[in-house]
């Protein structure tokens, strides 16, 4: 026979179908008590269309005009531009300060000279006039004659600073990864609204592409005649 009813089973049944006859009687009481007359703020964004009850948007969006939706996406385009262009002047600060800071040269020190025999007798401490353990430096690299009249810049002088001293390079290296980030989002995202912008103007197009790649579509407009 398999599992039966038990007692609580059935109260519990008993118990739910009640409250659906309930509720079904009250929704009756209501329907049957309402003025025809009666009238809703919420009447005026909705209706019934076949049946089913749509509700209009309250955002205002499909009230605008072509020209203030393009207006809308050039200040969308304008206040995109000013942020990419703020994180890039940040970044290329962070990149100097850090430049400054890295045993590692971010960029490189060409050197010219005229025939075969001077690079082959090429000195780099002797071009710097520094000592030869500090000729690979990139930064705080002193001349000869500093380093005789002490007027060396000194590092941190415990432990303490300089952990101190790495957990500020971390923080920037740090906050120039997010900024270089940033910017390349901030970067499709530009393009993505000036697609849109473009499909907006005037003149037939289509569609060659999909978006892929977080990359906007791609469309095709045709030529005219001028």
């Amino acid at each position: 026979l398999g599992l039966l009813e038990k007692h609580k089973d059935y109260v519990e049944r008993a118990q739910d179908f009640h409250r659906k006859v309930k509720r079904i009687n009250n929704l009756r009481k209501k329907a049957a008590e309402k003025n025809p007359d009666e009238f809703y703020f919420g009447m005026v964004n909705a209706k019934t269309k076949n049946g089913v009850h749509v509700e209009e948007r309250r955002d205002g969006s499909e009230k605008l005009t072509h020209s203030e939706v393009s207006l809308m996406k050039s200040q969308d385009l304008s206040y995109l531009h000013m942020k990419r262009a703020v994180d890039e002047k940040k970044a290329g600060r962070l990149q100097d300060q850090l430049h400054l800071l890295t045993e590692n040269p971010m960029n490189k020190h060409t050197i010219f000279l005229d025939d075969e025999k001077q690079i082959q007798n090429f000195d780099a401490a002797e071009h710097f006039d520094t000592a030869p353990e500090l000729a690979g430096r990139a930064f705080n690299r002193p001349r000869k004659s500093q380093l005789a009249s002490d007027e060396v810049l000194t590092g941190p002088s415990n432990m303490k600073e300089m952990k101190k001293a790495e957990r500020q390079r971390e923080a920037k290296y740090r906050e120039l990864s997010q900024r270089l980030k940033r910017g390349k989002q901030l970067t499709r995202v530009m393009e993505r609204k000036q697609t849109e912008k473009n499909v907006m103007g005037k003149g037939r197009k289509r569609k060659v592409a999909d978006s892929e790649g977080g990359k906007p579509p791609v469309y095709k407009w045709q030529k005219k005649r001028q």
